[in-house]
């Protein structure tokens, strides 16, 4: 009985003694919604008989994604974190059915870090990857890219109580794609003729639910 209200009282005085979001060993989780707008730009290089026939294009796509984040506290100004990223690229045509997945690691700075509310700073590095199939005047092809993403955050939190809470966030994100294979009506083309790059800046807005223990 001693030992149990011993540990009963250890666990509230752990809890009450985090009188921040984020200190130094706290853990947080969360799930959400991203909203993103992008400029693209794309760039295809075809060769003939080894002659290079280089095209550019810049356009405009829109990104629906859900976050996942993983974070754990190293001091009360820092905590370091995994994201996983999945969602939807659509560009101006609205007609490819797409899936794209963004993940890497998160550092963050709370400028602000009270008991129910922090202001947050952050960084996103990691990898991308896009899946294209669409169809042509040729037929169908399906298009997969992959590279890097460069991502810089502010976002406020606030909390309900000592675990649940709302994060709000405005990011601008950066991804640098090439072509790593591209299919043309179920046939495989050498990318050794055919290569391209897709790259991709933009702003997203995001809403998440945060957990932190």
């Amino acid at each position: 009985m001693r030992s149990s209200l011993l540990l009963l009282f250890a666990t509230i005085f752990a809890l009450s003694a985090r009188a921040q979001v984020n200190d130094k060993g706290t853990f947080h989780a969360g799930v959400g919604l991203n909203l993103g707008v992008h400029a693209t730009q794309y760039e295809q290089t075809l060769r003939v008989l080894g002659v290079a026939f280089t095209e550019k294009e810049t356009d405009g796509a829109a990104t629906v994604t859900v976050p996942l984040r993983f974070h754990y506290g190293f001091a009360r100004i820092f905590s370091l974190g995994l994201f996983v990223e999945p969602g939807s690229y659509l560009d101006s045509s609205a007609t490819r059915s797409n899936g794209l997945t963004l993940v890497g690691v998160e550092p963050r700075f709370y400028l602000v870090n009270n008991d129910r509310f922090a202001w947050m700073a952050g960084l996103q590095f990691g990898g991308a990857a896009l899946r294209i199939d669409d169809t042509d005047d040729l037929g169908t092809f399906d298009s997969r890219y992959a590279g890097s993403v460069f991502g810089l955050s502010t976002g406020l939190g606030m909390y309900f109580n000592d675990m649940f809470g709302l994060h709000l966030d405005l990011r601008y994100v950066a991804t640098n794609m090439p072509l790593r294979e591209f299919t043309r009506n179920g046939v495989g083309v050498d990318l050794n003729d055919f290569e391209a790059n897709l790259r991709t800046s933009g702003v997203t807005l995001g809403a998440a639910l945060m957990f932190k223990f």
